[in-house]
């Protein structure tokens, strides 16, 4: 079978295809160091919170009851509710962003909206009004979130929210990520030891800073599991890409040694038909 361009196409063809997948596999790589160096900073965050759990009993939801329950909101009672969603700003991380999206619009979104991440913020800002934080995660540090905390630490304390939603991907495994909501703020905590309890300097004080580092603990969870997942999500993607570069460049192979035999049958067939012409004009 000809080949459009023949053998000189094809051999630039499977050069490309190399070079391609040499990119992947990198990129692979890379994805793949900054995964392993994510996974441990998720899992310390975790134990932590889950540390914090033991001190006192934390649950969301009001469909829970207990015999006695602390509904902790530090505000001034505005209802008002505040979305962050977490996404990435760079590609090449499969379907990442894209379940994000479709999760999102399946949630009644009515509140003040953070968008983290270009991919969202191109999306999200043509149908809300949105702070958009873009380049956040380049270099992503607890520095960095710390001072995204302060503002948002601010708005609790004036009363200017009532309640925080998280929208990001939970990591689970390096290959189950899932897009997940959860609030934030505020807190509902149940006291095990009833309503008599000796506490100093006194309850609302100690529980005044255990829930607001409750909800900085809660939050920088779902930042790093949002960044876990996007490293597990690209490096998934770029190995999908450098095996299809493979297979792509077996097949282009196997057409360019196709091309060339033909090209060498067609020259001795040529060469044969010619001797068989001059001998038979010599007899």
């Amino acid at each position: 079978m000809a080949v459009k361009g023949g053998i000189k196409f094809l051999r630039k063809r499977v050069r490309s295809v190399q070079n391609l997948r040499k990119v992947t596999r990198a990129m692979k790589s890379v994805s793949s160091v900054r995964l392993r160096k994510s996974q441990p900073v998720l899992y310390n965050s975790l134990s932590f919170i889950e540390d914090m759990e033991r001190i006192l009993k934390i649950y969301q939801g009001n469909d829970v009851s207990y015999e006695y329950e602390r509904s902790f909101s530090l505000g001034s009672g505005v209802n008002k509710k505040l979305y962050i969603i977490l996404g990435s700003d760079k590609g090449l991380c499969g379907s990442f962003n894209s379940n994000i999206i479709k999760f999102t619009q399946g949630k009644n979104i009515d509140g003040e909206i953070w968008v983290f991440g270009k991919r969202l913020t191109r999306f999200f800002s043509k149908k809300f009004n949105i702070q958009p934080y873009d380049d956040f995660w380049y270099d992503f540090s607890y520095e960095k979130f710390e001072n995204i905390y302060e503002r948002i630490q601010e708005k609790i304390f004036s009363g200017e929210v009532s309640e925080i939603f998280c929208i990001y991907t939970l990591f689970k495994s390096v290959g189950t990520q899932t897009p997940s909501i959860e609030r934030i703020f505020p807190v509902s905590v149940h006291l095990p030891w009833g309503v008599k309890q000796i506490i100093e300097p006194s309850f609302e004080d100690f529980s005044k800073h255990f829930i607001i580092s409750y909800v900085k603990a809660r939050l920088f969870f779902c930042f790093q599991s949002s960044i876990t997942s996007e490293h597990a999500a690209r490096m998934r993607a770029m190995d999908m890409a450098t095996q299809n570069a493979q297979r792509v460049q077996k097949q282009l192979i196997l057409q360019m040694n196709k091309a060339r035999q033909e090209a060498i049958t067609k020259e001795l067939i040529d060469i044969v038909s010619g001797k068989n012409a001059i001998e038979s004009q010599q007899i």
